[in-house]
């Protein structure tokens, strides 16, 4: 019976010597564009997958041969930035060398406390009339307008080569229709999701996602 083992952490530079080594053998691999995973099997049977490390580029074609996708992978660590949203806060890193250069949190008062609802939900169901409304309202539209200026300003210095991301899908919306608009498309090639259950967005959270995101995971089974 396979029994998946405990995923191994390679570096990027270890990730990508492996898939180099694995292209060279002419062992047969399937690119997984979804899960950003390369996955060998044979008979039906997993033998291995790997999580790639998320700086690497993404994946466009599950056709495609590992040893054309490899010519898109830059030997060294892309410059990268990581942009975390929840309700009310956020938390902005640009990299380099897989390693923090630049950060920003931003919390903003943006949730009915008795409730824990945001403002965006509140105001699809029972309006903005409440001064307290009008409060987080303001700071809902202050808060996506900081994170892109923030954004802005190290697109314009940097000119990063990935960017990572975690949002949901309402937020990641509402970013896109701020009055200071995003350095980027929403089909930017750039753009990969982060895979990852993310706790309240803050610094140190920036650096444990960061740790897990620039890594590449390695899932052996046992049959």
């Amino acid at each position: 019976m396979e029994t998946p083992q405990k995923p191994q952490k390679l570096s990027y530079g270890e990730c990508r010597n492996f898939l180099s080594e694995i292209a060279e053998s002419g062992s047969h691999v399937q690119l997984n564009p979804e899960k950003h995973l390369v996955v060998a099997s044979r008979d039906a049977t997993v033998l291995w997958e790997i999580r790639l490390p998320l700086p690497f580029p993404a994946i466009y074609d599950r056709d495609q041969s590992l040893n054309e996708y490899l010519k898109t992978v830059p030997e060294e660590i892309p410059t990268y930035m990581t942009v975390l949203v929840q309700a009310g806060a956020a938390a902005l890193g640009y990299f380099e060398e897989g390693e923090v250069v630049l950060h920003k949190a931003i919390k903003k008062y943006m949730k009915r406390h008795s409730q824990g609802k945001s403002q965006i939900n509140y105001l699809k169901t029972r309006g903005k009339s409440k001064a307290g409304s009008r409060i987080r309202l303001a700071n809902t539209i202050t808060f996506f307008e900081e994170i892109n200026e923030r954004l802005t300003e190290w697109e314009d210095e940097f000119s990063p080569q990935r960017i990572l991301y975690s949002c949901t899908a309402t937020l990641w919306g509402l970013l896109f229709q701020s009055k200071i608009p995003p350095p980027f498309e929403k089909k930017d090639s750039r753009l990969i999701k982060i895979p990852r259950d993310v706790q309240i967005p803050d610094f140190e959270e920036l650096l444990r996602i960061n740790r897990l995101s620039v890594a590449g995971w390695l899932t052996k089974a046992e049959i």
